[in-house]
């Protein structure tokens, strides 16, 4: 009897202890989370998941139920956790600028976000975080309180980095507060980590002094570190980024080529900044449809696609398969293997099925977008290379298009007919090559 009564103490005791472990969520609306952390007196802590989000269940699994991330967070937070993308979730993932998963987030009990973390990490850096919310939390300040003080006249320095850190922290930009931040701050500070962050934040185009500050900073990049450079780098590709879409938004044409300028500067060597120019003079081409930016760069790329001989591209495809087998075998993969012998056979002919594909996209932007005869007759040249390295369906449509354009009907039919037949062998669907053959004949 004392030996069934023990077994039972010992169970009983045994499910408690493991009941005990990890972090315990509580569950019920938002309402009613705020209610209990103001009643406690506690900051509210949120794990906002997704149910297809891998680091969110390795989270759950492995770090939520230690024994001393529990103990913690039992202790000074009311926990909870919410799926984004079901019921309350997707309103507090709009309303928290929720942009990946897993994000943690530590908010007092009206609502107001006091410090966000997110991804995977150990349970140690975890609770590493849980001490800088706290920590944030015991002088967090409301932002109510910061709009009075700002909108009264506060502009001192150590203000306007709290301000502009929590409407960071809320997901906004300030291009306007960070201008007189670094209007007030002593030119020897723009180079610490602390002015560098901020201005990796919240920067906003490439026509502002942030700007400035970050490409100056380029010029001392291999003495930082590794810290500086990741705002450095960050800064000036959001910025870069920001400009870009200004220059859609508004068909900014004069924009577009000060971006350029600033590509330029910027750039770590002459083919980084024409890989980055040709980017943005592409895209911008194919959104509004401007032949002059597209030519600018079509032009040039197949100038030196079309230098390049046979020979060549045969050599240049054998060094990728070369370079290939070599990686494999560093890595012991098995060279008999299926997945093996699809990527070889990929790699056959890589670099001239490349350059025929890139040869092909210009020369169709130039039958969507130039009209020019002699600028056809450069991009006719295009298409036929691209034939001769590859004949596609693809490739024989682009050629009868701009066969049409140059008013070469016979010539234009013919090579549709020719993509037409070459789709029906290869099982593809030639529909929209039958209606361009319709229009080539009603020309």
């Amino acid at each position: 009897m004392k030996k069934i009564l023990y077994i039972f103490i010992f169970l009983t005791f045994t499910s408690f202890a493991e009941d005990r472990k990890g972090i315990k969520f509580t569950e019920g609306s938002w309402a009613d989370i705020k209610s209990m952390a103001k009643n406690h007196n506690k900051l509210i802590f949120i794990d906002i998941y997704t149910t297809w989000c891998g680091p969110c269940k390795i989270m759950a699994e492995k770090v939520f139920t230690d024994t001393q991330v529990g103990d913690k967070f039992n202790e000074m937070f009311i926990s909870y956790k919410i799926d984004a993308e079901k019921g309350e979730g997707i309103e507090l993932a709009k309303n928290y600028a929720i942009t990946a998963y897993p994000t943690y987030l530590f908010v007092n009990a009206g609502g107001e976000l006091v410090y966000r973390t997110l991804g995977a990490m150990p349970a140690d850096k975890f609770m590493i975080e849980a001490d800088k919310a706290l920590t944030a939390g015991k002088s967090f300040k409301s932002s109510e309180d910061l709009d009075r003080d700002f909108n009264a006249g506060k502009r001192d320095a150590d203000f306007l980095y709290e301000y502009m850190k929590r409407k960071s922290l809320n997901g906004g930009e300030n291009a306007a507060l960070l201008d007189e931040y670094l209007n007030v701050i002593p030119e020897s500070s723009y180079k610490t980590e602390k002015v560098l962050s901020i201005i990796s934040e919240n920067i906003s185009t490439i026509e502002t002094k942030a700007f400035a500050i970050l490409a100056n900073a380029l010029n001392r990049y291999m003495n930082m570190t590794v810290q500086q450079q990741k705002y450095v780098l960050n800064g000036i590709s959001k910025a870069k980024r920001n400009t870009f879409k200004k220059v859609l938004d508004n068909r900014d044409k004069a924009l577009l080529e000060k971006l350029i300028d600033a590509v330029r500067i910027t750039s770590y060597s002459m083919a980084g900044f024409e890989a980055e120019e040709k980017q943005f003079r592409l895209e911008y081409a194919k959104i509004t449809r401007d032949g002059e930016n597209f030519k600018k760069i079509a032009s040039r790329e197949s100038g030196k696609l079309m230098a390049k001989t046979t020979e060549e591209l045969t050599a240049e495809t054998e060094k990728k398969i070369t370079n290939f087998k070599e990686g494999a075998k560093d890595k012991n993969i098995d060279d008999t293997t299926p997945q093996f012998k699809i990527i070889l056979d990929n790699l056959s002919d890589n670099a001239q099925k490349l350059t025929s594909f890139q040869l092909n996209e210009y020369a169709w932007g130039y039958v969507q977008m130039i009209s020019n005869p002699k600028d056809l007759e450069e991009a006719l040249k295009w298409s036929e290379r691209a034939i001769y390295l590859v004949e596609s369906p693809v490739n024989l449509d682009t050629y009868a298009n701009l066969l049409s354009k140059l008013g070469r009907k016979k010539e234009a039919i013919k090579a549709e007919k020719k993509a037409i037949k070459l789709a029906k062998k290869e099982g593809s669907d030639i529909k929209d090559l039958q209606e361009t053959l319709k229009e080539i004949k009603r020309k």
